[in-house]
């Protein structure tokens, strides 16, 4: 709980008080009597009275939960091209069920719904930790798989980046760059960014592309495989050592991936072995402004994983 309470001197200014209320009050009451006396250095000064008794609706009034995140089916392009997809079956089924030729198709142990995935960890909207590029003996950051890394990088204020102008042009089999003059043009036209800012990547790919098949074999069949089309719009390298620069360290784009289609790996690792995450695959960053919400995501956590399917999603700001 310390280190939440720590990590909020980045959390938007409106949202601030109120997560550190929460924080406080939770602490409060798992705080064993004896330590009664260290109970009020938790709790902020400007945190009004009403909130003693913190709910959701509380917590986060004046904000929308907009979420970031495309659904996995096996009929959606959630994979890399030429990785195997999604698949699952129901191992329980509520009532056991005949399939058209009386063989049991769906047992039952019980009167519940069940199923069991198989499913690549780089699929659908998903995070990358350093270990996806960097390899084990190349330092401390070979070593950092998902499990091990800190969360309160994962969340901070967002900063979205338009790019949609770049959108499809490129090559077929390429991705149009997006270089540094770009993020420091935003930076003039919108304010530098600062450290712990979440840099997203907005063009409108994702929205475009993440279509049920056949129509999703736009997504990255066609640009990364058939190469017959362009790629998404990508970062160059040193965006990354740029942005890192300035103490960004969690990023989000809405492409297939963060590195560009003819290949990524400069980009990754350019980014992964300074210590970096991000999310790929985001929808709906159309959504979201270009400062002024807060963006978080949160995975899957196993042992020993380069990547997780991901939950993201932003509280943006309600219009009054």
């Amino acid at each position: 709980m310390l280190s939440i309470r720590l990590g909020l001197d980045m959390i938007c200014p409106m949202l601030k008080w109120k997560l550190a209320a929460a924080v406080a009050l939770t602490l409060a009451a798992c705080a064993p009597q004896k330590t009664a006396e260290k109970k009020e250095a938790y709790a902020p000064a400007e945190a009004p009275a009403a909130m003693g008794k913190l709910a959701p609706n509380v917590l986060f009034e004046g904000y929308d939960v907009v979420d970031l995140s495309g659904a996995v089916a096996e009929i959606m392009p959630a994979h890399w091209g030429t990785s195997p997809a999604f698949q699952r079956w129901t191992y329980n089924w509520f009532t056991p069920q005949k399939d058209h030729y009386g063989n049991d198709y769906f047992v039952s142990e019980g009167p519940y719904f069940g199923q069991r995935y198989v499913i690549d960890e780089h699929t659908g909207t998903q995070s990358d930790f350093p270990a996806h590029f960097v390899p084990p003996d190349r330092g401390e950051m070979g070593k950092m798989t998902g499990e091990h890394y800190p969360l309160d990088r994962m969340m901070g204020p967002a900063v979205v980046i338009d790019v949609a102008d770049i959108r499809d042009k490129a090559e077929n089999g390429k991705s149009p760059v997006i270089s540094v003059q770009r993020v420091q043009d935003w930076e003039k036209a919108n304010g530098e960014i600062k450290k712990g800012d979440v840099v997203l990547f907005r063009s409108g790919y994702s929205d475009a592309y993440y279509k049920p098949m056949p129509e999703g074999l736009r997504m990255t069949y066609m640009p990364v495989v058939a190469k017959t089309a362009p790629g998404w719009p990508a970062p160059e390298p040193a965006v990354m050592t740029y942005l890192n620069g300035k103490g960004v360290v969690h990023m989000g784009i809405d492409g297939a991936s963060m590195g560009p289609a003819e290949g990524g790996q400069a980009v990754h690792l350019a980014g992964l072995e300074k210590g970096m995450s991000w999310e790929e695959m985001l929808i709906g960053l159309d959504k979201v402004p270009a400062r002024g919400a807060f963006y978080m995501a949160l995975g899957v956590k196993v042992r020993g994983q380069s990547g997780s399917i991901t939950r993201a999603c932003a509280f943006v700001p309600r219009a009054r």
